[in-house]
């Protein structure tokens, strides 16, 4: 972000310093923000090999457009499509062998011989199994960070549709995982395909079980060694799983004493499979499926909200926003208002380094920061009267991200298109020293958070 001087009649040569004023387009141009995964997934490999070449400038654009102007400037697309393609078939085939898988389970329990069904195996087995494995799974991603995902079968979708594609792929959707918000991106529709994936496996129970008492005369019963106590048991569950139907729909809870094994356990035991049905219908597929609706609309959400954060995301923004310095600078020039921030400017220091390198002529030196209510008055005054522009002067070793956004943001406020500069140096003996190397870098990272940075240039003092 350093510029470089101009003396006597040279020729200025170019320099580079943030500013969000630029030739993409004007803000009425700007392409819709809204990302898809496919998109992003596309962004992540258009920048694994971007060469750091200077990209066009944008124009009054927001970091999201931007970067998708950036894109589709690259003209590269089609591997998220296709990536996406893949794990949409995979996850069908995943869908179908666990639909398979459910209707298995339910035959699975089917006793042969006495053609009667344990309805605390077969329950157990199709509904609170999976349900138990679903605990685990949030416990897990509870204990990892809280980065959303799908578990077994979310990683062994991604795996094998990501065999059928290219190194370009997997390099690009690696680069997603490894920045903390585009990975949630992923999280999601990975948890959003599992969930899918799991109530297939209770759609096929619910089937299977439904085929069953369709085609055979199938009994239901319940035993065990402590009879009393699992009585009480299965009571207790009976009446707390039937509670969403109970009061429409009595005929579909069981009568869980009269299906104990005795000898007329066949016939008593004849309300478990309506009940056994219902329990698959509600605690399973309904459930399943708004959780998958739930995962896909924080995936919306995650893509919505993108801030573009990560390093390579940074270090191209600053590229797109960088402008040059040659030309003559259109509007005013002469009535710039310096503030400083916290401590006394250097004028006789300021000076010249405003002349030189951002060509602005300072007509006020004004404070902001300070325990003085008429100086802080003074400078919000002369914030209306600066016709080239606002000046606000920050010391390199000392960052106060809260008293710079404030300050920042009452001159944007009133700015009204005017030129805003940060001049970023260290008081010293002589009047004004540079900021070091480290000091640089953290002034940096703390405009390329702002989401207003881009209208607003950054210049690091260095002596004339």
């Amino acid at each position: 972000m350093g510029t470089q001087g101009e003396g006597g009649g040279e020729k200025r040569t170019e320099t580079c310093q943030r500013s969000e004023v630029g030739e993409i387009g004007a803000v009425a141009d700007a392409p819709e923000e809204r990302w898809t995964l496919a998109e992003l997934i596309d962004f992540e490999a258009a920048l694994s090999s971007w060469d750091g070449s200077r990209p066009e400038r944008v124009a009054g654009m927001s970091r999201m457009a931007a970067m998708k102007a950036w894109l589709e400037a690259e003209e590269r697309g089609g591997i998220g499509r296709r990536w996406l393609a893949a794990l949409g078939g995979i996850g069908f085939l995943l869908m179908v062998v666990m639909a398979c898988s459910g209707v298995g389970a339910v035959w699975g329990v089917l006793d042969l011989e006495t053609k009667g069904m344990n309805v605390v195996w077969m329950l157990g087995v199709v509904w609170v199994m999976p349900w138990g494995l679903m605990l685990l799974a949030v416990l897990l991603w509870w204990m990892r960070g809280r980065i959303p995902g799908g578990g077994m079968v979310a990683w062994v979708a991604e795996r094998v549709s990501l065999r059928f594609l290219g190194e370009e792929t997997r390099e690009a959707i690696e680069r997603v995982r490894r920045s903390g918000e585009l990975a949630r991106v992923i999280g999601w529709r990975m948890a959003a395909l599992t969930q899918m994936v799991a109530a297939s496996f209770h759609a096929g129970a619910l089937v299977g079980l439904a085929t069953m008492v369709l085609v055979k005369r199938v009994g239901f019963f319940w035993e065990s060694t402590t009879q009393g106590a699992m009585r009480h048991f299965l009571e207790e569950a009976v009446r707390v799983l039937a509670l969403p139907w109970s009061w429409a729909l009595p005929r579909m809870v069981p009568d869980v004493a009269a299906s104990e094994v005795t000898r007329n356990w066949m016939a008593n035991g004849v309300g478990w499979w309506p009940f056994s049905l219902m329990v698959l219908l509600v605690w399973g597929v309904a459930p399943r499926w708004l959780l998958s609706t739930w995962a896909r609309v924080n995936e919306t959400r995650a893509l919505r909200n993108l801030t573009f954060q990560a390093p390579a995301h940074r270090k191209l923004w600053r590229a797109m926003t960088e402008v040059k310095r040659g030309e003559e600078p259109k509007g005013p020039v002469d009535g710039a208002l310096v503030i400083s921030l916290g401590a006394e400017a250097h004028p006789e220091a300021l000076r010249p380094f405003l002349l030189q390198r951002l060509r602005l002529n300072p007509t006020a030196w004004e404070t902001m920061g300070v325990m003085d209510t008429g100086r802080e008055e003074a400078a919000r005054t002369a914030l209306a009267k600066a016709p080239a522009g606002v000046v606000l002067v920050g010391e390199g070793w000392s960052l106060a991200p809260r008293q710079v956004e404030r300050a920042l943001a009452e001159i944007l406020k009133v700015s009204e298109g005017r030129r805003v500069a940060v001049v970023v140096g260290n008081p010293s003996s002589s009047g004004m020293s540079s900021p070091t190397e480290e000091e640089r870098r953290e002034w940096e990272r703390f405009m390329d958070r702002r989401e207003e940075s881009g209208s607003t240039e950054l210049w690091f003092f260095e002596s004339a």
